[in-house]
């Protein structure tokens, strides 16, 4: 039998084209930057609120009993930020020190407002009391810690972080977070290289 090739000199051999490996499904692109952005998240909010207390934008205090409730419930945080003193006025909710007691900050709203060339003295009471306070306080400086906004039972978590035992807890978990985000970036280009495979090779015409 006389080769094919004999018959057709002219003829050149039938290349097969390999289909296109298509890449090995992983997870989706947000899902693999979620790790990423929680952490970058975390990360501005810490140094926002932080770069706001240094520089004297606000303040936050723990609410740790019912005495302004239902305004102020134990457990929320209140944003306090500065007012002048000749913005105050009766209805508001500032922090302030009690007479005598210079390591006391209370919440309370001023009841009444009295100026002299001495200060500001201001009479204050509880939401959830039936009288105003026993005392008077004086301001002296020109500013006060107004209550602006609250952060309803994030205290709770301010509470929290004074135990060792969560302290620790946040700390490893948040390393972990971030080794786990490093690695994945390292290894990442790998297993992408392992699944794609060597690439193909052009055969040239026989």
């Amino acid at each position: 039998m006389v080769p094919e090739t004999a018959i057709y000199p002219d003829a050149q051999p039938m290349r097969i084209l390999a289909e296109p490996r298509r890449p090995a499904r992983g997870r989706s692109r947000p899902a693999r930057m979620g790790p990423s952005i929680l952490l970058g998240t975390v990360i501005v909010a810490i140094v926002v609120v932080i770069a706001g207390m240094v520089s004297g934008i606000w303040r936050f205090s723990v609410i740790d009993t019912g005495s302004m409730r239902p305004t102020l419930n134990p457990g929320d945080v209140a944003v306090l930020t500065p007012e002048s003193i000749a913005e105050l006025k009766p209805g508001q909710i500032v922090a302030f020190h009690p007479p005598g007691e210079p390591r006391l900050t209370v919440l309370h709203r001023v009841f009444s407002v009295q100026r002299s060339p001495n200060g500001v003295v201001i009479e204050t009471k509880g939401d959830a009391n039936n009288t105003t306070d026993q005392w008077h306080a004086r301001i002296v400086a020109h500013t006060v810690w107004r209550e602006t906004v609250k952060a309803p039972k994030i205290g709770y978590l301010a509470v929290w972080s004074h135990k060792r035992g969560v302290r620790l807890a946040v700390l490893f978990l948040t390393v972990a977070l971030v080794v786990s985000i490093l690695l994945g970036s390292i290894w990442r280009p790998r297993r992408v290289a392992a699944r794609q495979g060597p690439a193909p090779r052009r055969r040239g015409v026989a």
